[in-house]
């Protein structure tokens, strides 16, 4: 009703200025669905994504659940022995390379041992050479 009492002439506006505002204003409103429209695309997309991330995520882990069974049943049937190293890690060996392991192990165990005892021998010399400089100079200071 407006746009028909507006162009029946009670408006200051000519019908030329009539006519290039409601070009302008149908460009604008055209102009601000077509950004809507993209943004809803922008959310479908990301949402889409979302969901397949999801799925990417699950498919990963079904596969990675399958593969550690695989590898147990591996490791059972060609007997491999479960290993820890010296930084506490785990590793699945095959029986020839977890003998050779442990052999090195025990070695070099019995060769840690003797230099942490001379060591030690070498701190009890040092702590008791500091007990005696300290009761020396505690009499020092008591002069």
């Amino acid at each position: 009703m407006a746009a028909q009492s507006s162009a029946s002439g009670d408006t200051p506006l000519s019908p030329e200025e009539l006519q290039e505002a409601r070009a302008r204003f149908e460009s604008e409103f055209a102009e601000e669905h077509e950004v809507r429209l993209q943004k809803v695309r922008r959310r479908e997309r990301r949402t889409d994504g979302k969901r397949t991330a999801r799925e990417e995520e699950a498919r990963n882990a079904a596969l990675n659940a399958l593969k550690a069974e695989v590898q147990a049943e591996f490791h059972k049937k060609n007997g491999y022995k479960l290993y820890t190293d010296s930084t506490g890690r785990q590793h699945w060996l095959p029986p020839e390379e977890y003998d050779q392991r442990m052999a090195r192990r025990k070695r070099r165990r019995h060769r840690v041992l003797e230099p942490v005892v001379g060591d030690r021998t070498r701190e009890l010399v040092f702590m008791v050479g500091l007990v005696i400089l300290a009761v020396v100079l505690g009499f020092a200071l008591a002069r």
